[in-house]
């Protein structure tokens, strides 16, 4: 959605913006080009990969700095550079395709591998570890809540049962485990397959995706200056919500307006040439001035 983020972020010459998942750079380098002269983009990523590809991309030139650093840190690193305010801030919360290509990480049951899903590879907490540690109860809650799987409960067993025999280490073990806990019939009828809310909700427990977002839409605002925009792409209903709830009562209090009350949605060309598309909404507030505020 690169139109789509261009169009509402705004972006110009001398404006400070910052990508707290910058990812592979699309955004980015688009940023980059409207912004210069004299502006500054600021790139965030908890994958350590991912910014050495930045670096490789972009260069050390001033008008980029990078940073090892969940988008929730955000303060953080403008503190560290010596910017109070910025004009803009982008989140994609989509996985990325490199990601997703590397069996090693784990992301994906596509590709066999063992069972990590970090985006920051220090982390303390890999898929591994909630697959076979977490109680039925606890797996069942992330499946519903994180992932809306109707068979949230059935599958959580499944997972506890075959972790007794041996531990669940691999991605392809997993999928396996849990295709074979829903009802054939149900998995026949399904465009997905039936582990993909399951992987989709493990990975946002280890990452903490949804208490990340929450900590950076508590506080965005008060870091943005009057006109400026925060635009948001989610891919789920959950990370939806969020964004819209903040939103919504940041509106309320009279901290932004909102230029679309409805996500906007990727267009039909861009769905065809890249199905995982299909999903993302997309979402943008302005800020406005406070009271005695120029």
């Amino acid at each position: 959605m690169l139109d789509e983020v261009i169009e509402h972020l705004v972006p110009r010459p001398g404006r400070i913006i910052l990508d707290g998942t910058a990812g592979g750079g699309g955004h980015a380098a688009a940023l980059l080009d409207r912004i210069r002269p004299g502006g500054l983009l600021v790139l965030l990523d908890r994958d350590a990969g991912a910014l050495e590809r930045l670096i490789a991309r972009f260069g050390r030139s001033g008008d980029v700095r990078y940073f090892h650093a969940n988008f929730c840190d955000f303060d953080q690193v403008l503190s560290e550079i010596e910017q109070e305010h910025i004009d803009g801030a982008i989140l994609d919360l989509g996985i990325s395709g490199e990601q997703l290509a590397d069996a090693g990480r784990g992301f994906s049951f596509d590709r066999p591998g063992v069972l990590d899903m970090r985006y920051d590879r220090s982390g303390p907490l890999t898929a591994a570890d909630i697959v076979n540690r977490w109680s039925a109860d606890r797996l069942a809650s992330i499946f519903r809540d994180y992932g809306d799987q109707p068979f949230s409960r059935r599958i959580a067993r499944a997972i506890t049962e075959a972790r007794r025999r041996r531990p669940i280490r691999r991605t392809d073990e997993l999928a396996e485990t849990v295709a074979a806990a829903v009802p054939a019939a149900w998995r026949r009828k399904q465009k997905i397959h039936p582990a993909t809310r399951v992987f989709q909700s493990i990975r946002i427990a280890v990452n903490d995706e949804y208490g990340s977002l929450t900590t950076f839409l508590n506080k965005i605002f008060d870091y943005i200056r009057p006109g400026g925009r925060v635009v948001v792409i989610a891919f789920h209903s959950g990370e939806d919500r969020l964004v819209k709830t903040h939103f919504r009562e940041a509106a309320r209090r009279g901290l932004v307006a909102l230029p679309v009350t409805t996500p906007i949605t990727p267009a039909a060309r861009e769905v065809k040439a890249n199905p995982c598309a299909r999903s993302a909404r997309l979402r943008v507030a302005v800020r406005l001035a406070a009271a005695g505020q120029a």
